[in-house]
């Protein structure tokens, strides 16, 4: 009872979406024993970050966790086409949020570091893997009503391109400062290039481009990549270093569009990145460093308890794995730059 209670007057209050979808959300739980799992899964690892030295609350929520999952796929597998269309989409964000929260993937070190492991970070898979169970069940579900589908239907970027005015020369040179065929250096590492705005914003125009360029082809590793550097720079341009300045406080209304567009990177980053990732590319680790930064100058909020762990952690780990893979390709070079 207390996991339930905490998730409907604390942990829900803290989530992307209106409190109506998670009001709906709770009444479900009584119908959808995987829902329920869901939720007290979140809601104990929301109170495993605020009492942690509590042991029992991560406990609790990887116990949960595995019941949610393994009630879901059994849901999807034996019941799939009379699924409830709004207990599918809150099991999915939960279990996105619970995705958010794992820091699992690092690898501890005689040294006392940590290294970072591609191969347990579930992130990129779990977000493809749902995406395509949604799509295949539009179809199928498309006729009943919902109380989320009018909210994922909501497009954050469009307001975010909006505020962000990025110019096309600044859009250009970022491109250039991330071309996958430059050699990666730990220059690399230091913050891009500074930022200049102007009303024809160039982000909507680069992506409108890609859209179009892949719809009846083949996408390519570099379009992938490409993709997720115009993501990167919408993100980043909102940090303090780009000038000017938008102001991003917590009472700002483009935070929580900037967060929805954060939680739902790893969705957007299709096609080949998701396997660049996984096989330890240097350039999509690059741009991951510099999104996992971002995060956690963005969101230092405690609202934003779902990121911060994996958001510092993530930087440092990448920052610590690109900085070897440098020394590595290019000895002299490395310790040149550091004299």
């Amino acid at each position: 009872m207390r996991l339930f209670h905490h998730f409907g007057t604390s942990t829900s209050q803290t989530l992307l979406f209106v409190p109506e979808v998670w009001d709906c959300t709770l009444q479900l739980c009584f119908q959808f024993d995987f829902l329920m799992d869901a939720v007290l899964c979140v809601a104990a690892r929301h109170l495993a970050v605020l009492l942690p030295d509590d042991p029992i609350f991560p406990k609790a929520a990887n116990s949960h966790r595995c019941r949610a999952v393994s009630r879901f796929c059994d849901q999807l597998s034996n019941n799939f086409s009379s699924i409830h269309i709004d207990a599918f989409m809150a099991t999915s964000f939960l279990l996105q949020y619970e995705v958010w929260t794992n820091t699992d993937f690092f690898s501890p070190q005689d040294t006392g570091a940590s290294t970072f492991n591609p191969s347990k970070d579930r992130i990129f898979a779990l977000s493809s893997s749902m995406k395509q169970v949604f799509l295949k069940s539009v179809p199928l579900i498309s006729h009943q009503p919902s109380i989320f589908i009018p909210h994922v239907q909501h497009s954050p970027e469009d307001v975010l391109v909006r505020a962000a005015q990025i110019s096309n020369i600044t859009l250009a040179n970022y491109h250039d400062f991330f071309s996958y065929h430059r050699p990666l250096s730990t220059e690399l590492l230091n913050p891009p290039l500074p930022y200049t705005r102007e009303t024809d914003s160039a982000i909507s125009n680069v992506r409108r481009f890609h859209i179009h360029k892949t719809k009846g082809e083949t996408e390519s590793t570099e379009d992938s990549y490409e993709t997720v550097v115009s993501a990167l720079c919408l993100i980043q341009s909102f940090l303090p270093e780009a000038q000017p300045f938008t102001s991003l406080d917590t009472d700002s209304p483009l935070l929580p569009e900037l967060a929805r567009y954060v939680f739902s990177f790893p969705i957007q980053c299709r096609g080949h990145f998701a396997s660049m990732f996984e096989r330890c590319d240097p350039h999509a680790l690059l741009l991951l460093y510099h999104f996992y930064r971002a995060v956690r100058i963005l969101f230092a909020s405690t609202k934003f308890w779902w990121a911060q762990k994996r958001a510092a952690a993530s930087e440092a780990a990448l920052k610590e794995w690109l900085t070897r893979e440098c020394a590595e390709q290019d000895p002299a070079a490395f310790w040149s730059a550091l004299l």
